[in-house]
């Protein structure tokens, strides 16, 4: 557990194996992730890259194998207390919320009051203009990819 932790590793998989029923998703999948490095996950459709990403964030239990993030074991941990973020490939934004309260979720989830909320979201590279962060419907959806980023990096796109 501290081993991986004194190596740098911000996500290691030892051995991992997921089947529903008589199909198996994913089966022996070892890897190791880096602090700092950028990872991509490439596969065809059915290749497992959903079940694998499910089971990092805890919404699946792997039913063999070891789930590691910055050293803790986490493969028995529930999502909400891992330090994962997820957002899925439809309805990733909140419609009844502005721009800004989406980026800003995950620091409302964390307890973060709403001042330092704010200031932080406006701190952001994302937002061009303070007017269009408060919209709530309208041409965002032209924006969206940003504003998944924004919500998904640790602390809602705020560290």
């Amino acid at each position: 557990m501290i081993g991986a932790r004194r190596e740098g590793l911000a996500l290691r998989l030892q051995g991992i194996r997921k089947s529903y029923g008589h199909v198996v998703a994913a089966d022996g999948i070892d890897l190791e992730v880096r602090e700092g490095e950028f990872f991509t996950l490439l596969g065809p459709s059915g290749s497992g890259k959903t079940t694998l990403l499910r089971l990092i964030a805890g919404f699946e239990r792997p039913d063999s194998g070891r789930i590691e993030l910055g050293g803790r074991d986490v493969t028995t941990l529930p999502p909400n207390v891992r330090e994962t973020n997820t957002v899925f490939q439809d309805y990733a934004l909140f419609p009844h919320m502005s721009v800004a309260e989406n980026i800003g979720y995950g620091l409302k989830v964390k307890g973060i009051p709403r001042s330092r909320r704010r200031r932080r979201v406006h701190e952001l590279p994302v937002r061009r203009r303070r007017r269009r962060a408060d919209r709530r419907r309208g041409r965002r959806h032209r924006h969206r990819g940003r504003w998944r980023l924004a919500r998904i990096t640790p602390g809602g796109g705020i560290r």
